[in-house]
């Protein structure tokens, strides 16, 4: 039904431009006419009923023969929407190629992109499975090499989640581990976030099967950490406890010995004195004993930051942090996470404070300035200060804490990752013989670009460089060329407005007969590729290169978007996607001709053009290539 309404309408439409041509005819024809107008009036009063049905006659002539052309042209189309719909779920469906030219050529362009969509997905579903199986096959060799690990092993991603662990985990957390499952029920949260702010320190913790050193080191980017888990203390183990008692133990024993060599019987005297060498044998190795370190050394700058960063989380404090440039470099062992939360306890009930530290011969002296009298320290912060080594106390406003520091010592820079390896197909490196019959894919290109004093080759020189290399379609933005020249001349205003390049700028540069070496090795065994080349190309036949053929993105676009009016590079940079990045500078040009053209590939193959030679033809008969310079 709405289609008749629609073709009602049309009509309709038709005979009312039918009818005002005729009226505006009569019109003009009757002009000065009089008597002839009052006849045909006459006339047609007459005859109305039979100039109805002649009207009406013609208007059901033409209904009937346009009728079918106009319902079928909707059909026609319509046919075309229903069956292109077939191929969301059939790609390898066939549109009937039906109807006018125009929906045809439709019809070829869609089953094109079909095709073309159909052959991408398998190929993302195989890179997709090679991906899968190398994932599998890395978690398997990952999985094997941390179940022989001594520690415990737990991987998680940033929500605390559990990836993956190694049996030593579950020994030491226990049956509440396990893959999806959340750590921050198994562990201290406040204690991981810390942790993580420190990868290189060890902390103590109490987990569900006992106490436990930890350490978390975050992975790259936002993916997640990696927990190492050991148990606090192994099997026999001494700890300060245990050594404070044997120390006490054996000074009585040592007294014991001393007062038995003064009052023993003579006859027993060498006797008490064996055993008192042996005492003080044994005291001296019980000195050499130390217990293990409860805590890593941090430098004075990242333990203030942490405890800011802890006060904001724990007790809601943003506190203000002053921290004198000799004291940056110090080094404090201590329990950072032990210390931020007694600080924190401490400071439960504070809105403003300030953390202040300075040095103090062989101390960090870190005073906390509040606006009103201090506040009684929390025992977790004695405890925490005391096991440092440190004290602390009250003066006023201020609680001062004052804690053992060394100077830390002058180490040489690690040295930086090796650059990221890039990764090619090898098979586009196996270029023809013959270079006209390439393949597109299969080349080494060079785009480039270059900046000058002025648009005249003759008179002008060129100031600026720019090149990187295409290996088939991939832009290998790790291999560019860029150079300043200074010309040894001034440089108009008009040129300096359009790539902001001036004289004062370029002074002390090299000049160009000092870079066109580097230049001509970098173009060496490639194909020049530029935009609006044959500008670019009168500038350096004068300096001595000519290094044929050229690859012109300029008659490339005219060759592809003939209708298209616009064929600037920046407006061919927005119709295919690429960031209009850099204009007017050398580098920038050259990048962007690059990313056109790796772009432009797929549709030179769809226009069948394939090979150089038949892309290097195709322009050729192009008037815009018979431009010279």
């Amino acid at each position: 039904m709405r289609e008749v309404l629609r073709f009602l309408g049309a009509l309709l439409l038709g005979l009312l431009l039918v009818g005002g041509v005729v009226g505006l005819a009569l019109f003009l024809l009757l002009q000065g006419e009089e008597d002839l107008a009052r006849e045909l009036a006459q006339l047609a009063r007459e005859k109305a009923p039979l100039l109805l049905f002649v009207g009406f006659l013609f208007a059901l002539v033409l209904g009937v023969l346009l009728h079918p052309l106009f319902l079928g042209y909707l059909a026609a189309t319509r046919a075309l929407g229903q069956e292109a719909e077939i191929l969301l779920a059939n790609p390898g469906h066939r549109l009937p190629l039906k109807g006018p030219l125009e929906l045809q050529a439709l019809a070829r362009l869609v089953q094109r992109l079909a095709e073309e969509k159909a052959a991408l997905e398998k190929e993302v579903e195989a890179r997709v499975q090679e991906a899968k199986a190398l994932v599998e096959r890395e978690r398997a060799i990952l999985s094997a090499l941390i179940g022989h690990l001594p520690q415990g092993v737990v991987l998680a991603n940033p929500r605390g989640q559990v990836v993956l662990y190694n049996p030593k985990a579950q020994e030491l957390l226990g049956e509440g581990l396990g893959a999806g499952k959340s750590l921050f029920g198994l562990l201290d949260p406040g204690l991981l976030a810390h942790a993580l702010r420190l990868p290189k320190e060890r902390f103590l913790t109490q987990g569900p099967k006992g106490p436990l050193a930890l350490q978390a080191v975050p992975l790259q980017g936002e993916s997640g950490f990696l927990l190492l888990l050991e148990a606090a203390r192994e099997a026999g183990g001494l700890d300060e406890a245990t050594l404070h008692r044997l120390k006490d133990k054996l000074s009585g024993l040592k007294a014991l010995v001393e007062i038995l060599a003064q009052e023993a019987p003579q006859e027993v005297r060498p006797l008490a004195g064996k055993a008192q060498e042996a005492a003080q044998e044994l005291s001296q190795l019980v000195q050499a004993l130390k217990p293990p370190p409860q805590a890593a050394e941090v430098l004075a700058e990242d333990l203030l930051a942490l405890l800011a960063e802890t006060l904001e989380r724990e007790a809601g404090v943003q506190p203000g942090v002053a921290l004198e440039e000799e004291a940056r470099r110090l080094l404090l062992r201590v329990d950072t996470y032990a210390l931020g939360q007694g600080l924190s306890a401490t400071l439960k009930e504070a809105e403003e404070v300030l953390l202040e530290g300075r040095p103090q011969e062989g101390f960090l002296r870190l005073s906390l300035l509040f606006p009103h009298p201090a506040p009684d320290p929390h025992p977790l912060l004695k405890e925490a200060v005391e096991k440092a080594g440190g004290s602390l106390w009250r003066e006023g406003s201020r609680l001062i804490l004052l804690l053992p520091a060394r100077e830390a010592p002058s180490l040489p820079a690690p040295p930086g990752p090796p650059p990221r390896a890039e990764v090619f197909d090898l098979s586009l490196l196996q270029v023809p013989e013959e270079l006209e019959e390439a393949p597109l894919e299969g080349l080494l290109y060079t785009a480039f670009d270059l900046e000058t004093t002025g648009l005249d080759p003759k008179e002008d020189a060129i100031i600026a460089l720019g090149a990187v290399h295409l290996l088939g379609n991939r832009v290998l933005r790790h291999e560019v060329f860029e150079a300043l020249v200074d010309p040894g001349r001034p440089i108009p205003k008009a040129s300096t407005e359009v790539h902001g390049l001036t004289w004062e700028m370029l002074k002390g540069k090299p000049r160009l007969e000092e870079v066109l070496p580097a230049f001509r090795a970098f173009l060496a065994d490639t194909v020049l590729l530029a935009h609006n080349g044959a500008f670019d190309m009168a500038f350096l036949r004068k300096v001595g290169i000519d290094q044929p053929p050229l690859v012109d993105t300029l008659l490339l676009a005219h060759l592809l978007f003939p209708d298209l009016k616009d064929h600037r590079l920046e407006r061919l940079a927005e119709r295919f996607g690429v960031p209009v990045l850099g204009r007017h500078t050398a580098l920038g040009d050259a990048l962007m001709t690059a990313e056109v053209y790796a772009r432009m590939i797929p549709l030179l193959k769809a226009r069948d053009f394939r090979t150089l030679g038949q892309v290097l033809r195709a322009c050729e008969r192009l008037p815009l290539a018979r431009l010279k310079y």
